[in-house]
């Protein structure tokens, strides 16, 4: 915007009152932005096009940018592997038990429990894990995995994202276990989380998609009720909205119906239509989402 555009903008203000105070605010924060962040915001959005023949990766670009600017307004506990879907071993298992385990699991870290599930004592790698097992030779029962274990690191799930990312870099570690203001483990979080935030799912062969989510035939979803917002919309480009109020899809319906439903309830939200399938207590455990657009049983009903 020129500086003439500018004075015409604040003119039309003040002829139609009550609008020049907004008008000023705007000036204020295009020239004289609160914060380098604010900038640069601006600027992205300044030179935001909405031509259709742009080229993907640079709209890829302005995701990305626009990710690492959020990073300081996304908590950990938005982005965690909820406990649930944690893979966490027995310590008090059999050694021969406990490799197992570690080789049939698709992750590196695992944490280890004893007595209690809440109860971490530690988190073994499976490379030393490995490395152990070759020293030993084949006596498994030589194996103490309390030894080969390192020390648990807790961080309270309201940790900015940004916070997180300096501290793994501090700490040269890359992974964490996260617990609320009273000490409950409630998941964990890696540093590859705080990367996919910024640049979309990593994948390897190891990876599959989003757990708990099974595409029907006629286009619907079926889908656990743990099963993140975030998870779902970066991994079908979809924009539901994911509050502070709630992390997972289950919390949304709970949250815009304004109640628990019961099972065979429907509602429509955003343009996607939901319907509980399986409840438990006060828990919707199984639901059925249909895109808008698509057209099929689930959608007719």
């Amino acid at each position: 915007m020129t500086l003439t555009e500018t004075l015409a903008f604040l003119a039309v203000g003040m002829l139609i009152g009550g609008a020049i105070y907004p008008g000023v605010i705007w000036l204020r924060r295009k020239f004289w932005p609160d914060d380098t962040g604010e900038a640069l915001r601006s600027a992205i959005e300044e030179h935001t096009s909405d031509d259709a023949g742009e080229a993907a990766e640079i709209r890829q670009e302005r995701k990305m940018l626009r990710s690492i600017l959020d990073l300081a307004e996304v908590t950990v506990g938005e982005v965690m592997t909820h406990r649930r879907q944690m893979v966490m071993i027995d310590a008090d298992l059999a050694a021969a038990d406990i490799v197992d385990a570690a080789l049939a699991s698709p992750f590196t870290r695992l944490p280890l429990w004893r007595d209690e599930p809440d109860n971490i004592i530690g988190v073994v790698h499976a490379k030393s894990l490995l490395r152990e097992v070759r020293a030993a030779r084949g006596k498994m029962e030589t194996l103490n995995i309390d030894e080969v274990a390192s020390q648990p690191w807790f961080v309270p799930d309201a940790t900015s994202l940004l916070d997180q990312l300096q501290a793994f870099r501090s700490r040269r570690e890359h992974f964490a276990l996260v617990v609320d203001e009273y000490g409950s483990l409630l998941g964990l979080v890696t540093l590859e989380d705080i990367l996919e935030e910024i640049v979309g799912d990593i994948t390897d062969e190891l990876d599959t998609h989003v757990a708990g989510v099974y595409p029907q035939p006629d286009g619907s979803y079926i889908i656990d009720g743990t099963v993140t917002v975030r998870d779902l919309n970066r991994e079908f480009d979809w924009d539901l909205p994911d509050e502070t109020d709630y992390s997972t899809i289950a919390g949304l319906v709970i949250y815009e119906s304004r109640h628990i439903p019961e099972v065979g309830q429907t509602f429509t939200f955003f343009g996607f239509r939901f319907e509980i399938l399986k409840r438990q207590r006060h828990q919707i455990l199984t639901l059925r989402l249909t895109p808008p657009g698509v057209s099929g049983t689930a959608a007719n009903g």
